[in-house]
């Protein structure tokens, strides 16, 4: 272990390894890994957000709306797990998405997607961009405000929110304001540098995330499909802008920063934000004040989305 990990952030790491001990079926082990809960983050009371579950099409969705009159800008969310893990219904994102409704003053949906390896690729991406479709075109029922739109995601869930945001340029859907990317993975072919080069400080191998991913899809074609990788997308033009908020020691940082750079090649506005001494999962630290920084940083991001969205104005991303 290195002497920059703090230690809040190297017994995440200790908590990573110990989980993947011994684990020689993921598939086998999904039930205890699924039953894990996270910590509650919402750094402090939100007393004013409403929290509800509705359902769009057949894809349940929890809401959290803050306190406010009129059209509210939509932030449609997207949970991690690897796609096999996690859900929208279960509590654990309650503190989190209510103090992101409030900073951000925008109503957040958050999705429960379908997980593989129940329910294999395409399910997850069909019912995260079903969600999207649905709120959009039933705005005034919900209280959406259509000119301000936005998705975003942690982990998986960015990976998820990169991919609706090309399938609603490829498919006509709605406008999407920005692209909040946390962690994402975007090429789940896993053949970057880092991924073939690991350091001590990685969250996990690429043979283990492989195991993970091939859960997810049905053939090695798809890892390059660009709705499971975006990385690989034929064309980015007209893709939402992007931010992409990234751990100096995640090494899915280099297929963020490599998406950010093709977005731009595009013309797309993409900032990428590297975070030091962060690891994979580590935004998600309760007590560490870096972690807290992140999750903050991230809802200014969008508040500052959603002001520009509403007003009328251009997006003008900066690295805050």
């Amino acid at each position: 272990m290195t002497k920059e990990l703090a230690a809040p952030v190297r017994a995440l790491l200790e908590q990573y390894r110990s989980m993947g001990e011994g684990v020689q079926d993921i598939e086998a082990a999904l039930p205890q890994l699924r039953a894990w809960r996270a910590p509650d983050l919402s750094d402090g009371p939100v007393d004013d957000v409403e929290i509800s579950d509705i359902t769009i099409g057949d894809v349940p969705v929890r809401l959290y709306r803050p306190a406010g009159d009129g059209g509210l800008p939509l932030h449609v969310y997207f949970h991690g797990g690897g796609v096999v893990l996690g859900s929208a219904l279960a509590g654990d994102l309650d503190g989190l998405l209510s103090r992101r409704a409030h900073d951000a003053a925008c109503l957040v949906a958050s999705v429960e997607y379908r997980l593989a390896p129940e329910h294999r690729f395409p399910a997850g991406a069909d019912d995260c961009y079903t969600a999207l479709t649905g709120l959009v075109a039933d705005a005034e029922r919900h209280g959406i405000a259509r000119g301000a739109v936005t998705v975003g995601g942690a982990s998986a869930g960015g990976n998820l929110a990169a991919v609706v945001a090309l399938m609603a340029r490829d498919l006509g859907g709605p406008a999407i304001a920005l692209q909040l990317l946390e962690a994402a993975g975007t090429d789940l072919t896993k053949t970057s540098s880092a991924w073939r080069h690991p350091r001590p400080e990685h969250d996990t191998t690429r043979e283990a995330d492989l195991a993970m991913i091939d859960l997810y899809l049905s053939s090695l074609a798809e890892r390059a499909h660009p709705y499971a990788s975006p990385l690989f997308a034929p064309s980015l033009d007209g893709v939402a802008p992007a931010y992409l908020v990234n751990a100096e020691f995640d090494p899915r940082r280099d297929e963020c920063e490599a998406y950010a750079a093709r977005l731009r090649d595009a013309g797309v506005q993409a900032v990428s934000r590297t975070l030091p001494g962060h690891v994979h999962g580590s935004f998600g630290l309760p007590d560490w004040q870096p972690a807290r920084d992140w999750r903050a940083a991230a809802n200014a991001v969008l508040a500052s989305a959603n002001a520009a969205a509403r007003a009328g104005r251009p997006l003008r991303l900066t690295a805050l």
